[in-house]
């Protein structure tokens, strides 16, 4: 295996370039923490820790909804467990009194979705996406871009990045292909019917990966709050007949 995408240090680099930046609204979620305060049957306060250097301050009283995190291979589903507002700021620890709807019960890595105003330099796919928690890493597991600097990526950084991705699923598809060739398995459906999974990965675009983004943004319940392999989640899309938002 190859070494990880050492991709960071330029972009590190790169949230010292002066650029365009504008302030827009963006909902952005938030994991919960383990720490939770009942005040009675249908009231709960939770915490929600800032990232480090985190540019999008929550305020007090601002308004917060917390939704289920997807987890593979339970009952429980992505739905809205209950709302409410910040209350207490305590330095990048901000807690949120919640009024719960019926039968819901929040957990550690539940995600509170709330609209801050950031200044953001671009807002493409990567921001869009990464906006619900999400973590994007090679196929080693080293993150393609930190949280604290999706507000700062430019429209070039960002196509820097995406072809480093790119890069790392063409990667894999090779490498997969040598390592367990039978599993090259033949696309039924979508865009690649037809075509083998690992010859297709080898071949992938920075506008099929636009697609692939675009369609987690359109329907992000399944990736919200969880960590991916760039190039193992956009191959399941492949073998899923890659459904995408037109």
């Amino acid at each position: 295996m190859r070494k990880p995408i050492l991709i960071l240090a330029i972009l590190i680099a790169a949230v010292q370039v002066k650029a365009q930046v504008d302030t827009i609204e963006k909902v952005i979620a938030y994991k919960i923490t383990d720490y939770m305060q009942r005040l009675n049957d249908s009231t709960v306060i939770v915490q929600v820790q800032l990232p480090d250097a985190w540019p999008a301050p929550i305020q007090d009283k601002q308004l917060g909804l917390l939704k289920h995190r997807f987890q593979q291979g339970t009952t429980l589903d992505t739905a809205a467990i209950g709302w409410g507002r910040c209350h207490l700021i305590k330095s990048d620890y901000c807690y949120f009194a919640l009024h719960l709807y019926k039968n819901q019960q929040p957990a550690a890595g539940d995600l509170l979705y709330t609209r801050t105003k950031v200044p953001v330099a671009h807002d493409g796919p990567l921001l869009s996406v990464m906006s619900h928690a999400i973590d994007l890493t090679d196929v080693g597991g080293t993150p393609f871009l930190r949280h604290q600097y999706i507000f700062s990526v430019t429209r070039e950084q960002e196509t820097v990045l995406l072809d480093s991705m790119v890069s790392d699923i063409r990667y894999t598809g090779s490498a997969m292909l040598q390592q367990m060739p039978d599993q090259n398995q033949l696309i039924d459906d979508g865009i690649y019917k037809g075509q083998k999974l690992f010859d297709a990965m080898q071949a992938a675009t920075r506008n099929q990966l636009i697609d692939f983004l675009t369609y987690i943004k359109a329907r992000p319940s399944k990736y919200a709050g969880h960590s991916w392999k760039v190039s193992e989640t956009f191959a399941t899309w492949m073998v899923s007949g890659t459904p995408r938002v037109l």
